[in-house]
């Protein structure tokens, strides 16, 4: 099976839980050599869509195709043969507490592959320095900060130099000066692999600005916008207009009034 390019296609997508439908026909592409955002507000549907990317669950209908392949309708060693050229970035990092940090990002090369240990210390001490992590590769993952593990956990989703790199949340959780650097690794990731299909579930809009080529907004399952990140800034659409504006919803909730007699007998439990 050859690819030229690992474009993701999402062609007229649904998909969910159980009977339950989170994505309602999403539409559009994330383009090789290039980094793609998925936002969107909670509960709309991204980290749904990354699992859907990741062969993780199954489309109820429409298609998702990768390098030009059907996903879903390969046989079942070509479907796992494009799953081993994913990496993946979890949200924590998703390292073994038992293990070191080299052992951690080495992981899938001992799994997958049967290179000789020496071999696969050589090729992590590589992906390590990528992050900035070298010098730590003998260190455990209760030794290091929030911010290094979600470095290391970058490191390990690029061990076996995947075509496509899937990011849940690379920034979330992190101090600005972290998240800055998480967004600056993974435009280093871009130069390093030029032809890698970068795919971040984001909702921090300073990082979307600083990485993204390419932009999906998800609203209510469906894609709001899919395209280049200029085009989204000038889009006139007002969901669009309100995300990147920062602005909440309107309330009319009426607020229920306590009543006297309520509010005395609360004074006086207070009071004891």
């Amino acid at each position: 099976m050859s690819t030229t390019t690992w474009d993701i296609d999402l062609q007229d997508l649904w998909g969910g839980y159980n009977n339950t439908k989170i994505l309602k026909g999403i539409n559009g592409s994330l383009p090789a050599g290039k980094i793609s955002v998925i936002l969107g507000g909670s509960g709309c549907g991204k980290s749904t869509l990354l699992r859907h990317i990741l062969g993780l669950n199954h489309p109820m209908q429409g298609k998702i195709h990768i390098g030009g392949h059907d996903f879903f309708s390969l046989p079942k060693d070509q479907f796992r043969k494009i799953r081993r050229r994913m990496g993946v970035l979890f949200q924590d990092g998703a390292l073994l507490g038992s293990l070191t940090l080299g052992e951690n990002v080495g992981l899938p090369l001992a799994e997958h592959t049967k290179l000789p240990p020496k071999t696969i210390r050589t090729i992590v001490l590589h992906k390590l320095g990528l992050v900035g992590l070298a010098d730590y590769i003998d260190y455990y993952p209760n030794e290091l900060s929030g911010g290094m593990r979600k470095r290391a956990g970058l490191a390990r989703a690029i061990v076996m130099d995947p075509e496509i790199l899937l990011c849940d949340e690379p920034t979330s959780g992190l101090d600005p000066i972290n998240a800055a650097e998480m967004d600056q690794l993974l435009l280093s990731m871009k130069e390093h692999f030029p032809s890698m299909s970068i795919v971040v579930v984001s909702h921090d809009l300073e990082s979307l600005y600083k990485i993204a080529d390419n932009v999906l907004v998800i609203h209510e399952g469906q894609a709001a916008y899919c395209g280049d990140l200029e085009g989204l800034k000038k889009h006139n659409d007002p969901y669009l207009k309100q995300l990147l504006g920062r602005q909440p919803n309107s309330t009319t909730q009426p607020v229920i009034s306590l009543g006297a007699d309520v509010q005395e007998e609360l004074s006086k439990w207070l009071k004891k």
